[in-house]
């Protein structure tokens, strides 16, 4: 599959950032760790940092992912592609399953690990489609604005990112202002599901977007 060859050429060409991501998110599992075990009652607030680990990596790789779309496209491996028949939405597909493949399996590994620590299934379901909608949620825009441009910029800090960020630290402010639990749970089972849905539904239309000739820079 295309898919598994650009996420290797992801993580050959940014190795070190690749690394770097991985640190970071698990400096921020084991804060989370430290707060379950110190604090021992999950709190509201609690509750919702909790999706920091999970979902800071898939944030943060996204910006691997659409720099590899824009070098793609320069260097006129986008072009050989289509020359060889395949299709626009099949490209874009595989760079959004690329990230997929490496931000859901640690997505679901740290949920896991939070939710066998904090002893609820539930609250583990809440951190996993919340993660995944968050990190999910950022790609397709991100690409997409990319295609858009006939002249790349910096990739560093996609739009998507800073999307992805906004939803989790407002996440984080409203576990400030929810003061109890059944709240921050019903916010945290509607928001994460639309979320995903929203990101589900953006990956299909995007992908109908996505013309031939555009991706030829």
């Amino acid at each position: 599959m295309i898919s598994f060859l650009f996420l290797k050429r992801m993580i050959k060409r940014s190795y070190s950032t690749t690394i770097y991501f991985l640190i970071a998110s698990i400096i921020l599992l084991i804060i989370n760790i430290y707060e379950i075990v110190t604090i021992k009652i999950i709190l509201p607030f609690i509750l919702i940092s909790l999706l920091m680990s999970p979902s800071f990596f898939g944030i943060m790789f996204s910006s691997l992912t659409v720099s590899l779309f824009i070098d793609d496209r320069q260097n006129g491996l986008l072009e050989f592609f289509i020359a060889e028949g395949i299709k626009s939405r099949k490209i874009y597909n595989e760079y959004v399953l690329a990230f997929l493949l490496i931000s859901i399996p640690i997505t679901v590994i740290v949920s896991i690990i939070l939710g066998l620590l904090v002893s609820n299934l539930y609250y583990m379901i809440l951190i996993l489609i919340n993660s995944i909608g968050i990190s999910w949620m950022i790609i397709p825009p991100s690409l997409y604005l990319s295609y858009l441009q006939k002249i790349a910029g910096s990739s560093r800090s996609p739009l998507g990112t800073y999307i992805g960020f906004t939803i989790l630290l407002s996440y984080i402010y409203s576990g400030t202002i929810i003061k109890s639990a059944i709240g921050i749970q019903n916010l945290m089972l509607y928001a994460g599901i639309t979320i995903l849905l929203i990101a589900i539904l953006l990956t299909i239309v995007i992908g109908y977007t996505i013309k031939s000739e555009k991706l030829i820079p």
